[in-house]
């Protein structure tokens, strides 16, 4: 199965185009509990960049902003070494309140920079950039604490019987691969519908 996943989303990368990291919760209306999206990502795969600056944020301001639905992004690190690298990097800015954009500069990177986009100097310097603690910053990415979450993220994609990148799981719904952002809005308005 893991093999199936490596194998999808190198198909991803070559196509041109401690915490999850749940978005902010809003009070959702007495009685309406929001539906659950979950993204499973890799930074080194093209469709999944299509998804993060072409979908995510759509969802987010649709759904998410309205309380009607939370975000968990579940980063994988299966096509390199660089993409694990990035994965627990992004997982080192969440812990200084910055996931998303730190995600958001990671795909930009990948998508405009050449192959030391991911290495760990250029890493720190993304998180300087944004402002984060660069101490703090290189000292979590250095101790590989967060590889075991990303491995965790991996197991948890085979679970759910992930086979392509992205994969987002809407209520209990999985749609593979990158769709029209129109494909996800049905799903969710179907969840919605049946709250």
């Amino acid at each position: 199965m893991l093999l199936s996943i490596l194998l999808a989303v190198i198909a991803c990368a070559t196509s041109p185009s401690a915490v999850p990291h749940l978005t902010p919760e809003l009070s959702p209306e007495p009685g309406n509990s929001p539906i659950e999206i979950i993204i499973y990502t890799d930074f080194q795969c093209g469709a999944c960049e299509k998804l993060n600056s072409e979908i995510e944020p759509e969802l987010r301001r649709l759904y998410v902003s309205t309380g009607k639905a939370n975000i968990e992004v579940r980063l994988l690190g299966a096509i390199s070494i660089d993409s694990m690298r990035a994965a627990q990097a992004a997982l080192c800015a969440g812990d200084q309140g910055r996931f998303l954009e730190y995600q958001d500069a990671l795909f930009r990177a990948w998508r405009e920079e050449d192959a030391d986009a991911y290495s760990t100097d250029q890493l720190v310097a993304m998180a300087s950039s944004l402002g984060l603690d660069a101490v703090a910053f290189r000292s979590c990415l250095d101790s590989s604490e967060k590889k075991a979450e990303v491995e965790q993220n991996m197991n948890l994609a085979k679970a759910d019987g992930v086979r392509v990148l992205p994969a987002v799981i809407i209520d209990g719904t999985k749609l593979e691969g990158y769709k029209p952002l129109d494909t996800y809005i049905q799903v969710i308005e179907r969840a919605l519908a049946t709250r």
